[in-house]
């Protein structure tokens, strides 16, 4: 990497474009050596390392690169940036919207591809992707790659490939957690870590400075007593769940030990079912005692509006026929309507941070009318109320646009990807001047660098704390103003990322020291996570794990339905060394074997699916069409769902394993449902394709007709049908058969033998024929 007047120099790179650091320089310089996760503050160029890392390796004609983002914004944003900055190469960009066989052809034909880990994942599971051809990898928001996050996944399926490959980790914020931080680099392969902070000599020149004022509002008199009112509401659920042996006695309770609390609580039920009555009711009990918190979090930080508006969803959602038990407690509290009444009537006191934002934002502009801002919130209703209180002075230059994220909550809908485009281009080019956003403007977007950034409220993570506060001190000194409310969960929120932060800052420079120690690792290293079998270069045919044993050879073949293809369930499969064959199937989620086809249902889904019916509708195709049809439960809360009686579910358990014939088998997670399936297939025998069912082939050959039929007979499987046509030449003779000519095919016993012979023989009853179909779903579900 050369320079020219201060300018980088390169034979790929536009001429002039960018300046020269020498801490990018070094910094990539290192990468083309070993996989390293580069850490650095936002606004001081990981991107361009990245781009200074891909020119060098491009300039070996066989190379090419893969650049992935977390979300499609992001992944536009460094197409466009590549596109500009390397104006002799393509810059491909992939998405879910392109079709999966476009998406094969353009990974085979462009050096430099830009997509999501969600998209790559995908193709490599559906074997649409060959990794083979990328020698290296870049990826965006690092941190991320804990997990199930699909990273890891994409990691160790690339070493599989290239075991000396080069991966590019690109973060500003690790997290202060140093099991986190190894997490992330053994999930990437991470051999070297670039860390550098503001105070460092190399990058201290280019750090703007920040000034960070920490203001602190006084909460009204009213709002105290609300407040004091909550707690009391809390304090009394806290007792009882100190009470049932749940919590401990005489410490505070956080939120997050309330979420503790709930997973020791469905332990308890699964390890003691007899008593799982007092359980169920201390579920309850700590399902309202977070309901209560959460209001109490929002009369301290949010005010009383934000307040108002989520009581209100309470009381109307209590009335709802699908309310759960712990929503009506709480609204039948009598405190509930207590504090309701009293939040009702502050409604008009705007709450001292409302007011402190608009003062702030309107001194800002008032001494630099060309200032652009940003304010973070932490609850869309928040930003709302910003927006709603600025309107006022839109005539005094204040121009406020919102921006959320896309998902649409009650009647609160969110912003497009196009739309969330649109809004930060108005914000760019000054048609905005005051952004106000929640935490999805907090990561990786391009957005201008901010004047000023407001913080409503703190948060306690260090992650996004960082993130928030690096929109703003990217070109010249930048402003950054956190709002507090006194006496409230702000002030610890406020010490908790401070801390989280110094923490992280000195676990990553500590790593770095160890790692300065260590000696260059050689090139035939191996994959930090799931290796790819080699014995198949162009799909994802197998991954080998230190446990359990290899496969034996010719390995195992499960085909799966395409929607449970981005499943924790598959990505087991691959890594157990099980072979995936993407289809669309009729019937079920995974086809065994001609007899075997398996519906899969997590405990929600199970529930959901009895509700709306479409389960006994499923199960009768499955009935049907295989002769073993299997359902899987995964989760160890079945018993405990708020949308359906337990009674109901457990008669509709019943309903399944007698009525349908189907058998219900209980795993605890996706890791267990993919061992249990292996162990399934193993014993069900090679899968022949999807079938459309028996008695319905339309298509296909006399004998694949012939077939179909005997093997729709009961304890028939595929390959006894075959032995029966070949012995007897014909379907009317194997259907002719007497019980001493049919012991003499291998595979039917005396057992076997006469149950076949007393169905063909037996003649219909009339009270048969009113069960000629079996259970319908209908009146399945109108007993349930």
């Amino acid at each position: 990497m050369e320079q020219k007047e201060g300018h980088i120099v390169h034979p790929l790179i536009k001429e002039f474009a960018i300046k020269a650091r020498d801490y990018q320089i070094d910094i990539a310089r290192t990468a083309q050596i070993r996989s390293t996760l580069v850490v650095l503050p936002t606004g001081l160029g990981k991107t361009i390392i990245a781009l200074f890392l891909m020119a060098e390796r491009l300039m070996d004609p066989r190379s090419s690169v893969l650049m992935m983002a977390p979300t499609k914004p992001l992944v536009e944003q460094h197409r466009s940036f590549l596109s500009e900055m390397l104006p002799g190469l393509t810059i491909c960009m992939l998405t879910g919207e392109v079709p999966p066989e476009r998406r094969k052809e353009e990974y085979m034909t462009n050096r430099i591809v830009v997509t999501t880990p969600q998209v790559v994942k995908n193709d490599l599971i559906s074997g649409e992707f060959d990794i083979s051809s990328f020698s290296t990898l870049v990826v965006d928001e690092a941190h991320r790659a804990v997990g199930d996050y699909p990273y890891p996944f994409i990691a160790g399926a690339f070493y599989g490939k290239h075991p000396d490959g080069l991966l590019l980790g690109l973060t500003a914020s690790p997290g202060h957690d140093p099991s986190r931080i190894h997490e992330v680099c053994r999930n990437l392969g991470i051999e070297n870590i670039e860390v550098r902070v503001d105070s460092d000599p190399d990058v201290r020149p280019y750090v703007q400075d920040m000034d960070v004022t920490t203001v602190k509002v006084e909460v009204s008199q009213g709002m105290r007593t609300v407040i004091q009112m909550l707690e009391r509401m809390f304090l009394e659920r806290i007792s009882k769940l100190q009470r049932m042996g749940v919590l401990r006695k005489g410490s505070v309770t956080s939120v997050k030990e309330l979420i503790g609390a709930a997973h020791r609580i469905q332990e308890m039920i699964v390890k003691a079912p007899k008593e799982g009555g007092a359980y169920y009711q201390a579920m309850s009990v700590q399902a309202q005692a977070m309901k209560v918190a959460h209001a109490l979090e929002l009369a301290e930080t949010q005010g009383t509006e934000a307040l108002y508006q989520y009581m209100d969803r309470l009381l109307k959602e209590s009335s709802a026929p699908s309310c759960s038990k712990a929503t009506r407690s709480v609204v039948s509290d009598q405190a509930f309507g207590m504090v309701l009444n009293k939040v009702g009537a502050l409604r008009g006191e705007p709450h001292p941070k409302l007011e402190a934002v608009v003062r702030f934002i309107r001194q800002q502009l008032r001494e630099d009318p060309a200032s652009r801002i940003i304010a973070f919130t932490h609850y869309r209703d928040t930003a709302t109320m910003v927006l709603s209180k600025l309107k006022p002075f839109e005539g005094m230059g204040i121009r406020a646009v919102r921006f959320v994220g896309q998902a649409t909550r009650d009647d609160d809908t969110g912003l497009s990807q196009k739309e969330q485009k649109a809004v930060l281009d108005r914000f760019r080019e000054g048609d905005a001047n005051v952004l106000i956003a929640t935490s999805v403007a907090e990561e990786g977007l391009d957005i201008p660098g901010a004047d000023l950034v407001i913080f409503y409220e703190p948060v306690p993570s260090e992650i996004r704390t960082i993130q928030r506060r690096g929109r703003t001190g990217r070109h010249s000194a930048g402003k950054v103003i956190v709002l507090v409310s006194k006496e409230t969960r702000d002030i610890a929120y406020s010490f908790s990322a401070r801390d989280k932060e110094a923490r992280m800052e000195r676990q990553l420079l500590s790593l770095r020291r160890m790692l300065s120690r260590m000696p260059l690792p050689t090139r035939e290293r191996k994959s930090p996570s799931p290796l790819l079998d080699q014995r198949n270069p162009t799909t994802l045919d197998s991954f080998s794990l230190p446990e359990p044993a290899p496969i034996a050879q010719g390995g195992l073949e499960i085909t799966v339905d395409h929607r449970e293809m981005s499943s924790t369930v598959v990505e087991e499969l691959i890594r157990s060394g099980v072979k995936i064959r993407p289809a669309q199937l009729d019937i079920g989620d995974y086809l065994l074997s001609d007899r075997v086809i398996v519906e899969r249902k997590t405990v929600q889904d199970l529930s959901d699916s009895l509700i709306d019916g479409r389960l006994f509708e499923q199960l009768s195709r499955a009935r049907e069409g295989f002769e073993r049809p299997l359902m899987i439960v995964e989760g160890d809360d079945l018993f405990n769902r708020r949308n359906i009686a337990r009674s109901a579910l457990m008669g509709a358990l019943a309903s399944i394993t007698v009525d349908f014939n189907v058998p219900v088998i209980m795993t605890r997670d996706p890791t267990e449902t993919a061992g249990l399936l292996q162990a399934i297939l193993r014993r069900s025998g090679p899968t022949k394709g999807p079938r459309r069912g028996r008695g319905r082939s339309k298509g296909g050959s006399m004998m694949d007709q012939q077939l179909g039929v005997l093997s729709s007979l009961p304890g028939i499987s595929n390959v006894t049908a075959k032995k029966l046509l070949f012995r007897f030449g014909s379907l009317r003779r194997v259907l002719a058969a007497s019980e001493e000519e049919l012991l003499q095919i291998d595979g039917i016993g005396k057992v076997k033998a006469r149950e076949l012979s007393s169905l063909l023989d037996s003649d219909i009853g009339p009270t048969d024929e009113a069960q000629i179909d079996g259970p319908s779903e209908k009146s399945t579900v109108e007993k349930l």
